[in-house]
Parts: C-alpha cells; sequence; structure tokens
C-alpha cells in the first residue's frame, strides 16, 4: 500500500517522494525492529544537487500509510479525515495538525524554492 500511494502521489501531482526502510536489532526487545522514512527529493541551487528532506519518520506501517493518505487528501484539496482517534493524537503530538506538508522542518533554501 506504501508503494501504490507512494507512485500515485509521485504521478499525478510530479513530486519525487522517496520511500525508505531500514532495520536494526533492539537488544531491549531482542527482536528486529523497522524503521520507515518518508523523504522529499528537491533540487538544491547551493550545492547544486538534489538532496532528500525527511518529512516522516515512524516504526508503525500504519502510521507510514495513514500520513501518505493525508498528504495525498491535501495535495488534492480536500478535506483530511479525522476517522481514526490513534493517529489523529500521533499528528497532535508530532504537530502534523496545520500540514501534512510540514515546510516547518524544511531548510531555508528548500522553502524559497517551494514559495517560487
Amino acid at each position: 500500500m506504501i508503494k501504490k500511494l507512494q507512485t500515485a502521489i509521485n504521478q499525478r501531482f510530479g513530486e519525487q517522494l522517496l520511500y525508505e526502510r531500514r532495520q536494526f536489532y533492539s537488544t531491549s526487545e531482542n527482536r528486529p525492529i523497522n524503521m520507515y522514512v518518508i523523504k522529499k527529493a528537491l533540487y538544491n541551487p547551493v550545492k547544486n544537487r538534489q538532496d532528500s528532506i525527511e518529512m516522516f519518520k515512524t516504526s508503525s506501517q500504519i502510521q507510514t500509510i495513514l500520513y501518505l493518505r493525508d498528504y495525498w487528501f491535501e495535495l488534492n484539496g480536500w478535506e483530511i479525515p479525522i476517522d481514526n482517534p490513534d493517529w489523529n493524537m500521533i499528528k497532535v503530538k508530532e504537530g502534523l495538525t496545520e500540514s501534512v506538508l510540514r515546510k516547518e522542518r524544511m531548510p531555508a533554501w528548500a522553502k524559497q524554492e517551494e514559495s517560487e
């Protein structure tokens, strides 16, 4: 589902979202843990190359899907659904209530590029 949402966003809106899965071993839980990361590739005029900006990172695949769903709704200009109370609490905690796009986490050069 993550790849489908990523592909839909990238093809329909020309975004360059990248999906990354990392795995590490947790000694406290005695098991491997997966980390899911959503990044956005943007051109950096200072370095004259593409740089990736981390937009969302979690160990929950469901949260990653809900984040991409909200991103899809925001890009389409639709009202973001509030159908999942647990996800709504996580969004408030993470500061995702105003905008899923999270421009405040982007470096200054990326903010200028987005506003142009």
